[in-house]
């Protein structure tokens, strides 16, 4: 049986980690290894809960790092990837609803087409900020949102990681898809009703920053990095 690595950054709000731990406790089968990454918190109740999950969840071996500077949602997956021992990795984010062994249906799509990256939803349509110019036609990357990301370890280490380039959030699953599909990986969604995004950006909302200044600054440097790759990678975004 496989070893299963489910990578979960948070920053604060330990309640929703709580939650997820408890979800993962209940739904997910025991050939699974938890990683939480603490991006520097500053919230005195996080340590306690962690020391309380490590003592207590003898179901799944739990793995602590803590980023002593804040790294944000790429930079912090970053980090659990290299602690990640597991076969499968799953990046998942803390504001999800787990509603069954959505886990073991991970595993069976990754057995299926192990060349992919997986999407607990894949967006497959122009979305705006997926939205490119190639050859002067308008175009669209096709990514696994980042909510929850999964892949088999080979194809994460084939892969350069969430790109730091981005900051602390937003780019960085649609580059990660971009790197994919330009190494000839698919995109494919999981599209299970075992595991929702309930709390969209649940921590994004404590940083203080204009989102969407953020946002459209981040769409520059994703355009910049790739737009001289786009053409070559026409064909395979039409197919995916």
């Amino acid at each position: 049986m496989k070893l299963v690595s489910i990578i979960i950054p948070f920053f604060n709000k330990w309640h929703l980690t709580h939650k997820s731990l408890m979800q993962l406790y209940t739904f997910a089968p025991e050939n699974c290894e938890i990683i939480l990454v603490n991006d520097a918190s500053t919230e005195t109740d996080c340590e306690g809960g962690i020391a309380w999950w490590q003592k207590q969840a003898a179901k799944h071996k739990i793995r602590y790092r803590k980023n002593e500077k804040n790294l944000g949602f790429g930079g912090s997956m970053n980090v659990g990837a290299k602690t990640a021992r597991g076969d499968i990795f799953i990046f998942l984010s803390n504001d999800v609803a787990i509603y069954g062994d959505f886990v073991s249906q991970i595993e069976d799509r990754l057995m299926e087409n192990p060349n992919s990256l997986l999407g607990g939803q894949v967006i497959n349509f122009p979305g705006g900020w997926n939205e490119v110019e190639i050859d002067g036609k308008k175009s669209f990357v096709p990514y696994a949102n980042g909510w929850l990301i999964a892949c088999t370890r080979e194809v994460w280490e084939s892969l350069d990681g969430f790109d730091p380039l981005y900051g602390k959030f937003d780019y960085e699953d649609i580059d990660l898809s971009t790197q994919a599909i330009a190494k000839g990986y698919d995109i494919i969604s999981l599209g299970s009703k075992l595991v929702e995004h309930n709390h969209q950006g649940a921590t994004i909302e404590t940083l203080g920053v204009d989102r969407m200044a953020h946002t459209k600054e981040n769409r520059e440097k994703y355009i910049n990095k790739w737009k001289d790759k786009f053409p070559d990678m026409s064909e395979r975004l039409s197919n995916v």
